[in-house]
């Protein structure tokens, strides 16, 4: 027996209401699941702008006292014998001279370890405060900040000379220091330089 036209159209109009409904539950659920990746990735994001800024901040530190080394150093108010005498080319000074290098000629920057990451970051230059006395803060729980304390190198770049009233005179020697800043974990950091000529 044929069901009266009225309750087939009430089937199709259930079940076209059943799909509808089925395609409104789908899209707010992929909605939901789109908006929770993007807070996921803007939280990350966030997170790694502030591990960068941390490891940038340390770096100015460590550059810092790099120039405060070698400006004592010059000036004699630093340790004794801390430029002299100057490493061979090609090396790197220990002791006293720690941290200072000559580079050859030819070859690679000793920072050039801490930009390809081929080598351990702790392997080159001096932690920060080695002969400035410096110290870092003691963080408190909760602070956002590096436990990893930054390092720096200066590379001797060779004689300066300058006029003086009677002709040229050697001046003190050209330094591009170079350091490294860690973020809160060692995956992150910066490498900032400058020169200087005490």
């Amino acid at each position: 027996m044929l069901a009266p036209p009225m309750a087939r159209i009430r089937r199709m109009h259930g079940g076209a209401t059943l799909l509808f409904a089925a395609t409104l539950l789908l899209l707010a659920a992929f909605t939901a699941a789109a908006t929770l990746q993007f807070l996921l990735s803007t939280r990350q994001l966030a997170t790694l702008q502030l591990d960068r800024e941390i490891a940038f901040r340390a770096a100015e530190v460590a550059l810092l006292d790099g120039e405060a080394d070698l400006m004592a150093a010059a000036s004699g108010s630093g340790p004794p014998d801390r430029l002299d005498p100057f490493p061979a080319s090609g090396t790197c000074g220990k002791g006293m001279q720690a941290g200072i290098c000559v580079p050859a000629p030819d070859g690679m920057p000793i920072w050039q370890a801490w930009l390809s990451g081929t080598g351990h970051a702790d392997d080159v230059g001096v932690p920060f405060g080695t002969f400035t006395g410096n110290a870092l803060p003691m963080l408190q729980q909760g602070i956002a900040g590096t436990p990893i304390p930054p390092r720096y190198v200066a590379e001797w770049i060779g004689d300066a000379a300058v006029t003086g009233g009677y002709g040229v005179r050697p001046a003190m020697p050209r330094f591009r220091i170079t350091a490294i800043g860690f973020g809160r974990s060692r995956d992150t950091t910066a490498v900032v330089q400058s020169v200087i000529q005490p």
